[in-house]
């Protein structure tokens, strides 16, 4: 045959799987497939019968397009899902949103304001109703967005906290609260967003810088020439002023003025009292530039004394107070019952006013009394602007010492960023140290108690992944005050409770509320308002109390949102999907430690007395490829849809598998760049699997595993290693290892390796005969490979697998179908990988020699080149049953026991280069081919002739 021909006599691999993998352009016709072929109803049939596992979905925010923690978080679900399903389990998922609340009613009130009109000119059911559009209209934007990731679930049957069955099953879990007598309403100092005119939970409370006016304010002792200091930030809270408090156990000075800086409002011969270790920093607060000390006392003598109102007429006490400290100040506190939280409590302990003269959009109510030196009135004023007519006031009655700027960290609303206040008003709580009276679940325990059990039993289970997650919720739950369950909102679930008029008894039958569940499950939220109260209660109910219905009035408050999305265990998870509880896992960012973990954790133990979950694993944010917070402003942020056009999202879900989620994962160009170079090397592993199979039939040209050579049974061995460990770590949602195993499996044992030594046999070698031995035993270990990496990478890059295992094994075909293929009995091999751990190391070695020989010229390729080994007898064992030749790729090798030393000595070949294995003999026939491939030859020519 003429050397131009010989080409055609190789086994080239052929493949219809593209080099290019085209992402962007192919990824959405797979979802469509997927959808068309109805994947997830196939998979629940064909895991029928199998231990199910159930991640429970927590429900995004129907409010805007996912962001990138939102990819990072549902990669990871999907992720779990995929894997529990190839590990043996019916891996049930159904996604769900998070409809109702303050974040979507704003932007409705911005829309209305927009057109010049305000929420009044609408009812309150028109406000829900577009609410309800607007959420809807976000809920299929990101159901696209969740989809386009590749993820599977039953998104036809998702859950929508707006739904009405779920508003009822919402409202049946606040029903056995109240009948477990762990609801009561009572006033309490809460934060209060004036920008929303609304209670908030501490979840929904954040911490940002704001420049506050800080005051330093004399009260006047009562009967004496000398004042109490104290110091505020919130000068808006002195008309509210009650009470000064001190710390018993601190010392305190009484200072005399000597001297006073030329611009202060201090005066010679003026005596103030405040704390000796703050003494130094507020003398010079003040402007006292010379000063003598002339009385010294500790806090409990100021026990019984009375003092000045800064500006009003009246006289306060002084009081011990344990929250008083040393660090700021000056070591007197006023005090505001009814704008702190602390003040709060003292000032129900001592019996002071409660009453709040703030209005809910932060102005001041009627029965506010105006300022007596500067006749300003503050009725109707705004807090904030306010502030400046009170340092006016106390800068004419000479009660002000100093006014000056301070930046702090101060509560805002997570969601407008607005800065909160303090503000008694009267509230729906969840009692979390109340005894429960009525049925219940809880044995005797408080929800507290409760809860802080299930976190303990949890973690005997290690079900708190990463472990430090234990920490996180222990410190939320102990510390965290009774969930105020009520806002002063419209779009939500109304809290369904009647009150009795004359005698003020609340409806907390769990008939009644049942009752009204099913006219929402109905009509929807709604039928509270648009419904009588005869038709909202059981029949012959008012009769059996003896009451009339308009003596009962409807509560007018809603539900914190958190409160849907906590009780999804009950009209998500046993309602809607017919699963048990606690559910397997819950998987959310860390700050759900504080919200849905939380929120879930506290309501399930109050109505079933235990947690709603097994497990739960949180992930760090996404952050910059420096480490800084992704935002608009700072212009670091990436789209999502912008990484489906431009990468695909493959590459991101190999961004999601890599990541380390026990800390905030990184994004940048570069390290997606990296990931495209990792989903490379697994394509190109890929098609050189399926390029090198398109001859070989399982069925019968599979090798036994005991006829293989020594190469393919350590290669099986290292594999078998591989995917044991694989599942354990799927297993236990170490994802970064599975990929970081997979891919340097690929890298280093196949393509640095094995396919390298390889490509020899699988090219050149015959195909049929005794000849194609070790060629068909290199295409069945190829296989094993082509299964193996294929199902255990299958979770992370679901759209290249799938078109990999259809490309091999028919369009009808889909791996996700499949489970983890398992390595067989025998496989590993203990004694043959220590073996050849020493082979490894003579191939390090060699390698070494070869390209000294190539970097002096004498060689081009190792094909050219000669060795000649002299070994040590534990190296020589190591090299029995190895063809040295064709592992180290060289034309001709020889190896003997050495003298002393170890050699390893590589020269130029002798004999001239066969033109079709480009190896070096020093015979070959007249087509200039050696033995092997003339025989290859002539049984190509002999088959295509036939």
């Amino acid at each position: 045959m003429e050397k131009n021909n010989l080409r055609d006599t190789l086994n080239l691999p052929e493949t219809s799987f593209p080099m290019r993998a085209n992402l962007p352009q192919n990824e959405p016709k797979w979802v469509e497939k997927w959808t068309q072929e109805d994947l997830y109803k196939k998979l629940r049939s064909k895991a029928d019968g199998r231990p199910k596992f159930n991640l429970h979905c927590g429900p995004p925010y129907a409010n805007g397009n996912m962001h990138m923690g939102h990819m990072l978080s549902k990669g990871l679900k999907d992720i779990v899902n995929r894997s529990k399903q190839m590990l043996g389990f019916d891996a049930v998922f159904v996604p769900g949103w998070d409809c109702h609340g303050l974040p979507i009613e704003w932007k409705i009130e911005q829309e209305i304001n927009a057109k010049g009109k305000t929420k009044d000119d609408y009812s309150r059911a028109d406000i829900r109703s577009m609410c309800r559009g607007f959420a809807q209209k976000w809920v299929d934007a990101q159901k696209v967005d969740w989809k386009r990731l590749g993820a599977i679930g039953d998104f036809d049957h998702a859950y929508l906290t707006m739904n009405y069955k779920n508003e009822a099953g919402i409202i049946r879990e606040l029903g056995k609260m109240a009948e477990a007598g762990l609801l009561y309403k009572s006033a309490k100092s809460i934060m209060w967003s004036i920008v929303e005119e609304t209670s908030l939970a501490e979840a929904e409370v954040e911490y940002a810088d704001k420049e506050s006016t800080a005051v330093y304010v004399k009260f006047a002792v009562a009967g004496k020439d000398e004042a109490v200091v104290i110091w505020t930030t919130t000068p808006w809270t002195l008309p509210s002023n009650k009470a000064v408090a001190y710390a018993a156990d601190a010392t305190y000075v009484k200072v005399k003025a000597l001297e006073v800086f030329e611009k202060a409002t201090a005066q010679v011969g003026d005596e103030i009292w405040l704390a000796k270790e703050l003494l130094e920093d507020v003398a010079k607060m003040v402007g006292f530039t010379k000063y003598e000390v002339v009385a010294e006392q500790k806090g409990k003598a100021f026990e019984g004394m009375r003092l000045q109102h800064c500006f009003y007429d009246v006289q306060v006490p002084m009081l011990a107070g344990h929250h008083v400290t040393m660090d700021a100040g000056t070591g007197f506190v006023h005090i505001a019952p009814s704008h702190g939280a602390d003040d709060f409590i003292m000032g129900q302990k001592e019996g002071l006013d409660l009453v709040c003269h703030v209005n809910g959009d932060g102005t001041y109510d009627e029965h506010i009394h105006p300022l007596p030196s500067t006749k300003s009135k503050l009725e109707g004023v705004n807090i904030w602007d306010a502030q400046k007519l009170i340092i006016d006031e106390m800068t004419t009655n000479r009660n002000l010492m100093r006014w000056h700027k301070l930046k702090h960290s101060y509560p805002v609303s997570w969601r407008s960023k607005a800065p909160l206040i303090f503000r008694t008003t009267p509230q729906w709580y969840l009692g979390l140290d109340k005894q429960a009276t009525g049925n219940n679940n809880l044995n005797g325990k408080t929800v507290r108690q409760t809860a802080m059990d299930e976190i303990k039993s949890i973690a005997s289970n290690n079900g708190w992944v990463p472990a430090y997650g234990e920490n996180r919720i222990t410190s939320m739950m102990e510390n965290r005050g009774d969930w105020c369950l009520s806002r002063q909102r419209i779009w939500g679930v109304p809290m369904t409770i009647f009150r009795h008029k004359k005698t003020g008894e609340y409806v907390f039958d769990q008939k009644v509320f049942e009752h009204i569940s099913s006219k929402v499950e109905e009509l929807g939220i709604d039928a509270w308002e648009s419904l009588s109260t005869e038709q909202l209660l059981p029949e012959g109910y008012l009769q059996a109390k003896g009451w009339q219905a308009e003596e009962l009035e409807k509560e007018t408050d809603i539900l914190d949102v958190w409160f849907d999305s906590g009780t999804t265990y009950a009209h998500v998870v046993e309602e809607q999907m017919g699963e048990p509880i606690p559910a397997d896992l819950y998987l959310e960012g860390s700050d759900q430690h504080r919200g849905w973990f939380n929120s879930s954790l506290t309501a399930c133990c109050a109505t079933r007395g235990h947690a709603p979950y097994k497990a739960v694993l949180t992930h760090g944010f996404v952050v910059d490829g420096d480490g800084k917070k992704m935002s608009k402003s700072l212009g670091n942020g990436i789209e999502p849809t912008e990484l489906q056009k431009k990468y695909g999202m493959d590459i991101v879900r190999l961004w999601v598998a890599a990541a380390d989620y026990n800390e905030d994962i990184r994004i940048s160009e570069e390290i997606l760049k990296g990931s495209t170079d990792s989903y490379r090397k697994f394509r190109n592993t890929f098609r050189f699997l399926l390029g090198n199979l398109s001859d070989f039939d399982e069925n019968t040209h599979t090798v036994p595993y005991d006829k293989l050579p020594e190469l393919e049974q350590w290669i099986l061995s290292l594999f078998s290693q591989l995917m044991n460990q694989a599942r354990e770590d799927y297993d236990t949602y170490r994802f970064n290892k599975v990929y970081q195993a997979l891919h340097n499996f690929c890298t280093k044992e196949l393509s640095n390796l094995y396919f390298d030594v390889r490509k020899d046999s699988l090219y050149c070698d015959a195909t049929e005969g005794e000849t194609a031995h070790r060629r068909r035993s290199c295409q069945t270990v190829l296989m094993v490979l082509l299964k193996g990496l294929t199902t255990y990478m299958a979770p992370i890059m679901p759209f290249t697998c799938d078109e990999v295992w259809r490309s091999r094994f028919g369009e009808e075909n889909s791996v996700h179908l499949e489970d983890f293929i398992q390595p067989e009995e025998g496989w590993m091999n203990s004694a043959l990988e220590a073996k050849w751990d020493e082979v490894m190391d003579i191939r390090r070695r060699v390698n070494l020699v070869i390209e000294e020989l190539r970097e002096s010229g004498k060689v081009g390729s190792s094909l050219e080149a000669a060795l000649h080994l002299k070994l040590t007898q534990k190296q020589l064992d190591a090299m029995k049953n190895i063809d040295a030749a064709e592992l180290f790729i060289v034309s001709a090798a020889t190896v003997e026991l050495a003298d002393g030393e170890p050699a390893y000595v590589a020269q130029k070949a002798e004999g001239k280069k066969c033109q079709r294995c480009w190896m070096y003999f020093t015979e070959l026939d007249e087509a200039e081919t050696c033995i092997r491939c003339a025989e290859a030859v002539s049984q190509k020519s002999a088959k295509i002739a036939a």
